[in-house]
C-alpha cells in the first residue's frame, strides 16, 4: 500500500530519517606494468576494466522517492567502465629529458530527473517513470601531458656542480574539451549539455638554478 502524503502533524516542517544501510559492490580486472623496458626509457601503464554498482551517493543523499530507496540500485556516481594510465620519461644521457603522461578514461554516469516533485517526498528529485539511477552516460576524459628538459653547464671542475635546468611543460597538448558532467535535469532547457570543463591546452617554462 502506497503510503499518504498528508502529514500526520502539520505543525512541523520536513522530517528527515536517515538510515545507514547503503550498499555497493565492485568488481574490477587491472592489468600493470612498471619498468625500464630498453636503456633509455622507463615508465608504468595501467588498465583497469571495472564496474560499480550502490544505491546511495553518501551521508546526504537522498532517493528519488523515499518510500522505495531499493529503487536507486544502480551504477555509482564514480563508475568508470574503463581506464587507462601512462606515465613514461625518455633520457638521451645528457642531452635531454622527454616525458609523457596520458589518461584516457571512459564517462562517469549522469542521473536524469524530471526537476519536480511527483511523489510528494519533499524532494525534486524524482525521475522519469521506469528510469533507473545514473542511465545517462557522461563525458569521458583524455588528457595528454608532455614535458622536455634539458640541463646546462655553467662550470667546470669544481664548478661544475652549477647548472641551469631549463623544462618546458604542456598540460592537455590535444586541447580536448574535458566537460565534467552534463546537466541530467530534463525540464531544463541546458539537459544534456556540459555545466563546466576542465581547462583548455596550457602551456608552461619553467627556469631552475641549481648549485
Amino acid at each position: 500500500m502506497a503510503p499518504s502524503l498528508n502529514r500526520p502533524n502539520p505543525n512541523f516542517g520536513q522530517i528527515r530519517e536517515v538510515q545507514s544501510d547503503g550498499y555497493q559492490k565492485s568488481n574490477s580486472f587491472e592489468l600493470a606494468f612498471r619498468g625500464k623496458p630498453t636503456k633509455y626509457f622507463s615508465g608504468q601503464a595501467r588498465y583497469a576494466l571495472a564496474k560499480t554498482y550502490n544505491n546511495t551517493a553518501g551521508v546526504t543523499y537522498f532517493p528519488a522517492y523515499s518510500y522505495a530507496p531499493q529503487n536507486d540500485w544502480s551504477r555509482s556516481d564514480n563508475d568508470r567502465r574503463h581506464k587507462f594510465d601512462l606515465l613514461g620519461t625518455f633520457e638521451a644521457e645528457n642531452r635531454f629529458t622527454f616525458g609523457v603522461a596520458l589518461a584516457a578514461y571512459s564517462g562517469k554516469p549522469v542521473n536524469v530527473t524530471t526537476g519536480n516533485d511527483e511523489n510528494g517526498d519533499g524532494y525534486a528529485l524524482d525521475r522519469p517513470p521506469g528510469t533507473p539511477r545514473n542511465s545517462m552516460h557522461g563525458p569521458g576524459y583524455l588528457q595528454l601531458d608532455l614535458n622536455l628538459g634539458h640541463e646546462f653547464k655553467l662550470g667546470r671542475g669544481k664548478k661544475e656542480n652549477k647548472r641551469l635546468a631549463l623544462t618546458l611543460n604542456s598540460f592537455n597538448v590535444l586541447d580536448h574539451r574535458n566537460d565534467l558532467t552534463y546537466i541530467g535535469v530534463i525540464s531544463s532547457s541546458f539537459f544534456g549539455q556540459a555545466r563546466q570543463a576542465n581547462p583548455p591546452r596550457q602551456m608552461q617554462l619553467n627556469m631552475e638554478f641549481k648549485f
